[in-house]
């Protein structure tokens, strides 16, 4: 069985830095599984990648000052979890912007430049 991915991370970071590489590819085949295991008459099993998404959009919605991005992205198996991470100490805006630019939004609070200013009288 070929997976749809080739080495996808999810990427959490917020307004100082990254704060999550997960790698996910792992978790794909949850659901041909549980399709099988519900023809066989057996209980499915609960995908963990759910949980994962969820509770990282759960933190990024209670903590909306710090600005969080949750994104997905697929890369060449050349890439690993420890090299995503030092990516993003080298050199984190440019990597936020290769992220941005290639992968998949879950959640933005992103702000940018052009943001309109509130101004309280």
């Amino acid at each position: 069985m070929e997976t749809m991915t080739t080495n996808a991370f999810l990427m959490m970071w917020d307004c100082y830095g990254i704060e999550a590489v997960i790698p996910i590819t792992q978790y794909e085949d949850f659901e041909v599984e549980n399709s099988l295991r519900i023809l066989a008459g057996e209980k499915p099993i609960k995908n963990p990648i759910n949980d994962i998404v969820n509770a990282a959009k759960m933190r990024a919605k209670f903590n909306s000052q710090r600005n969080y991005e949750i994104y997905a992205i697929d890369c060449d198996k050349s890439f690993t979890m420890e090299g995503w991470i030092d990516t993003w100490n080298d050199e984190p805006q440019a990597t936020a912007n290769l992220i941005r630019e290639r992968g998949i939004k879950i959640y933005s609070d992103r702000k940018t430049p052009n943001d309109p200013k509130v101004v309280i009288t």
